[in-house]
């Protein structure tokens, strides 16, 4: 009987699961202090019962050039469409890669993060490979820095975006033009050394003569 009375009330029960299901929300609505190592991969905010809106997205994601070179960096922007007044308080952010038809993710990292407003993600164990915001401060652009892989493995590349304006409402994958990959830096300074060593070698041929 008396362990009966001991037991927590239906109502004050229900109320305690309210309270766990808010915080549970305000954990994980808008990929808060870069918590999204769950999204990764599909770049899903975890909002249930949401889905991503389907409606075209007031955003666009653009890059400092067209082409890219091993080693090389980019700026990258995402802001507000002109003349809209939706703000974002949350994002995703990587750069990503269809190399033989196999979707690689993610390429390259980011560099010189302000980490009062980004926080670096490393996705599949990947320094700095993606970036997410700091705290849920609403925004209308953000511009970031990414750092091209050494190597010219990954062929060409896009940046891919998942935005949230708030819990119900966020746009997953938006996708940037293709960066084509520009490896003529490389091939260029191959054929200068080589010319370097010929005209070396042809004043050591001059000096016996």
């Amino acid at each position: 009987m008396g362990l009966l009375n001991n037991k927590m009330p239906l109502k004050a029960m229900m109320l305690l699961l309210a309270v766990v299901c808010v915080c549970c929300v305000e954990k994980c609505v808008c990929f808060p202090n870069g918590s999204v190592a769950l999204s990764c991969g599909n770049m899903m905010p975890v909002h249930p019962p949401f889905t991503p809106s389907t409606s075209s997205p007031p955003f666009t994601l653009s890059t400092s050039g067209g082409a890219y070179r091993p080693g090389g960096v980019i700026t990258v922007t995402v802001e507000v469409v002109k003349n809209s007044s939706t703000e974002f308080q949350g994002f995703l952010l990587q750069a990503r890669s269809r190399q033989g038809h196999a979707l690689l993710w993610p390429v390259g990292k980011f560099t010189n993060i302000n980490t009062t407003l980004f926080t670096a993600v490393h996705c599949k164990n990947m320094e700095n490979s993606s970036v997410s915001q700091a705290s849920r401060v609403k925004r209308r652009k953000v511009q970031l820095t990414w750092e091209a892989p050494s190597n010219s493995n990954y062929g060409d590349i896009y940046f891919s975006a998942t935005l949230v304006q708030d819990y119900t409402t966020f746009w997953v994958q938006l996708n940037s033009s293709t960066l084509r990959l520009d490896s003529s830096g490389n091939s260029a300074a191959g054929v200068f050394s080589s010319s370097t060593l010929l005209f070396i070698s042809l004043l050591s041929l001059s000096a016996y003569c």
